[in-house]
């Protein structure tokens, strides 16, 4: 689901301000348009959010943590980052198919993140969408600071996939290698719709 996002400008009072004016861009709305077309790959390196425009690609994670950090930066909290863990099968995440099929699963619990105002869901990770929705296959979701993602988003993935390997009855190892090859599937197609 994507829908228009709030609009507001972006200032150059603080570094990151200054950062994505430095790559032209002047409002919210324009910032989550440029992301949205990147390429989907994991950037080099989850410290510094404005790697998604360096490095012009960026997952579901730094695009989105970037956004809401702009966001907060330009006052406006409302723009919450979600990690949503959601059943993960080719029908909701286009691309997928064949890493699940090779492992003999339909679906594997992956953490996604996106935005949410005032309850309305926005994904702006800009890949191609499936017959259904990963939120339609929502488990949880969880409000979280784009400061601390990293270590939030992960342990929220580490217990989803340990319970659904338990299930499974396959080791967590062999959950997460499944995932990357999920992960590393989407990658590959690595390019964003427009």
């Amino acid at each position: 689901m994507m829908c228009h996002p709030p609009n507001f400008s972006i200032e150059t009072s603080s570094a990151l301000g200054a950062g994505i004016r430095a790559f032209g861009v002047r409002d919210f709305a324009a910032l989550c348009e440029r992301v949205r077309v990147l390429p989907y790959g994991r950037v080099s390196a989850t410290d510094d959010p404005l790697r998604v425009l360096r490095e012009a690609r960026g997952t579901c994670s730094s695009k989105h943590r970037l956004l809401a950090a702009v966001a907060h930066d330009c006052g406006h909290p409302e723009i919450q980052l979600i990690v949503g863990i959601y059943e993960m099968s080719e029908a909701n995440t286009p691309g997928v198919g064949a890493a699940l099929e090779r492992a003999r699963v339909a679906s594997i619990p992956e953490a996604h993140c996106y935005l949410s105002v005032d309850g309305e869901r926005m994904d702006f990770t800009g890949l191609a969408a499936g017959t259904a929705s990963p939120f339609e296959a929502l488990i949880s979701e969880q409000v979280v600071d784009p400061g601390r993602l990293g270590p939030t988003k992960l342990d929220l993935h580490n217990r989803a996939l340990a319970l659904w390997a338990s299930h499974a009855g396959v080791s967590v190892e062999t959950a997460w290698s499944i995932r990357e090859a999920c992960i590393a599937a989407l990658a590959r197609r690595g390019h964003a719709t427009t």
